[in-house]
């Protein structure tokens, strides 16, 4: 509320989950179609009204990584969720739109990758790997899931 960021700018290489069938073209119009890749903002928020109204009053924008070439982002936090789906080159395009006063926040679990491409060419890794010690990065890495007690059953899957 008080800080210079403008706005948050939710960024999603919009990939399905693997093995799943695509359920074929979303209905509406642009937003209506990215508000499906936007439910993790809106579980933070309250819910999809609350994402709604954010988006309405300017203070949330939502972009399909596919257009987000050439913008430059001001005072803004970049948001970049699910960034294990994302190449080198896509988080080299993010980093590229970091305009004065915005920072990238990107997450992702690297073992969820949902396309071979990604698990050849992780961008996510190639971040961690290629910028870590840098004055201008940083990164936590979670050692064990933060989200319940049962959602931590997945990994026993593993």
């Amino acid at each position: 509320m008080r800080s210079k960021t403008e706005k948050i700018v939710w960024v999603r290489n919009n990939i399905e989950v693997k093995n799943s069938r695509p359920i074929g073209h979303l209905p509406g119009d642009y937003k209506d179609k990215m508000l499906p890749f936007a439910m993790p903002l809106a579980d933070h928020l309250g819910g999809v009204d609350s994402l709604e109204l954010m988006i309405s009053q300017g203070k949330i924008e939502l972009v399909h990584l596919g257009f987000i070439r050439g913008r430059d982002i001001k005072n803004a936090i970049i948001m970049c969720s699910e960034a294990e789906n994302m190449t080198k080159e896509h988080i080299q395009l993010l980093l590229g739109r970091v305009g004065e006063g915005s920072s990238l926040w990107i997450n992702g679990d690297y073992k969820q990758t949902d396309e071979a491409v990604f698990t050849r060419n992780n961008g996510l890794m190639a971040a961690v790997d290629r910028l870590k010690g840098h004055p201008r990065f940083g990164f936590v890495k979670l050692l064990k899931t933060e989200r319940s007690e049962t959602a931590a059953m997945a990994d026993l899957l593993d």
